[in-house]
């Protein structure tokens, strides 16, 4: 028998494509930031997968605040490291 269900990056793919228009509508400076959203849902893919959530959009929300709390985090570092000059 053949699988049922798609791969997690195939999930992500159709989610991100379903995203489409609604990227379109955002304003040219804010397409950046949402194309930075799924580029961290694409590098967390693995752990995505891992979750085997229900609603797979949960998985992808997560895999863009760990995205975004990774940014954070090092935007902090870089900071510290400017004071402690």
């Amino acid at each position: 028998m053949g699988r049922t269900l798609g791969t997690i990056v195939q999930v992500i793919q159709a989610e991100e494509h379903v995203w489409q228009a609604f990227r379109r509508a955002l304003r040219i400076e804010d397409r950046g930031a949402f194309d930075r959203l799924w580029r961290h849902v694409r590098n967390h893919a693995v752990p995505a997968s891992m979750a085997n959530r229900p609603v797979p959009m949960e998985a992808i929300y997560m895999a863009m605040i760990v995205g975004l709390a990774k940014e954070l985090d090092e935007l902090r570092e870089h900071e510290n490291k400017r004071v402690d000059l």
